[in-house]
């Protein structure tokens, strides 16, 4: 991190110093002895307002910080409660080690990875508090624009994001097999656990959104369903996907959408394309070969439906060997009859998806 100009980047310094307690008479019982400790970059010798955490002493330019927040701005602007080495003291209820990061965004900008990983999620959630807390809004929008890349509301995005998951995991063990001329689940790819989020939780980063008041479907929806893609857990060691970090409201809202998603993929399972609407001008023959293909493409979803934790991936799934093998076709379906089928099962895959919000009761 680079040095700002006026930063006294020498060795922290210990001063002990006559602190008068706020908030009190001017009577010398009330003035302590403290022992602090100049922060080693955040300390400017050319600074005119002091701020402490616990021992940490922060010598910041009251300009610089009133520009970036409206909060320290109120509070810089407010009574003056007590004075340290000549210059207004204010000492702050949050730890040395968040006005450090607030300081440092103030200062030095956010430095922003292209994607969140375990490495800077922990930094990226302090700096989404401190800003949420302090204001400072363009930290916060960034952020919230990684979240939002990371866990997208838009499915193409977040096809793209599963296909290059499947590709990195899945190089030996094969995500899917025949299944009566039909492509399923692959029950050894459950058991190698290969396609567990386990990176990052979901159940943090909406925590974190629900602590920092950024609550917009958007972001929530998408968390969720990929904490319902995982193994979830109530208690116990913190194996997969734990949702302890959920509040109460949200663990409950998190099982009724997963068994109202799970209802509606069975649904659309159970229920073949409308033959009438699609094929009126057509053959029996696209009539019975339609039923045919769909109460064998039923017979197999349904033996996972329950067991599903990804109803979008699995039709995703199930089209695309459609589409690639011609499968309907096979069964005696014309090239007009295959496309209308195919089409609709598309619609009722985007219909799983864009009625999420709704199951998990986020709008």
């Amino acid at each position: 991190m680079n040095d700002v100009a006026g930063r006294n980047p020498k060795r922290a310094r210990l001063d002990s110093d006559r602190v008068k307690l706020e908030n009190s008479d001017v009577d010398d019982s009330d003035v302590k002895l403290v022992v602090h400790q100049n922060h080693p970059t955040l300390y400017f010798d050319d600074g005119n307002v002091l701020l402490s955490c616990e021992s940490i002493l922060f010598c910041v330019h009251r300009s610089i910080v009133s520009k970036h927040s409206p909060v320290l701005k109120a509070l810089l602007d407010g009574p003056v409660k007590g004075t340290l080495r000549g210059l207004r003291h204010i000492m702050m209820q949050e730890t040395p080690k968040d006005i450090e990061t607030v300081l440092n965004v103030i200062y030095e900008g956010l430095p922003i990875d292209p994607k969140i990983t375990v490495e800077s999620s922990p930094f990226l959630s302090r700096i989404l508090r401190m800003c949420t807390k302090f204001q400072i809004n363009r930290p916060c929008q960034e952020i919230l624009q990684l979240i939002h890349a990371e866990w997208s509301s838009k499915l193409p995005d977040h096809d793209a994001k599963m296909e290059a998951l499947r590709q990195q995991r899945t190089k030996d063990v094969p995500t899917h097999i025949m299944q009566n001329g039909v492509s399923v689940r692959n029950p050894a790819y459950d058991s190698n656990a290969a396609d567990e989020e386990v990176v990052i939780n979901p159940a943090s980063v909406i925590a974190l959104l629900r602590e920092c008041r950024h609550n917009l479907p958007v972001l929530l929806t998408p968390l969720f369903y990929a904490l319902s893609r995982g193994t979830w857990q109530f208690g116990g060691p913190a194996v997969g996907n734990h949702i302890a970090p959920l509040s109460h409201a949200d663990i409950e809202r998190f099982i009724v959408g997963v068994e109202r998603i799970r209802q509606q993929h069975a649904d659309f399972v159970t229920q073949s394309p409308p033959i009438a609407s699609i094929m009126s001008a057509h053959s029996q023959t696209c009539q019975a070969a339609l039923r045919a293909y769909w109460a064998t493409l039923a017979l197999a979803m349904l033996k996972a439906t329950y067991g599903s934790r990804q109803p979008v991936e699995d039709w995703a799934s199930v089209i695309a060997q459609a589409r690639t093998q011609k499968t309907p076709q096979s069964y005696g379906l014309c090239p007009g009859c295959t496309k209308a089928v195919l089409d609709d099962m598309e619609t009722r895959r985007r219909r799983l998806w864009t009625d999420m919000p709704k199951h998990f009761e986020l709008v």
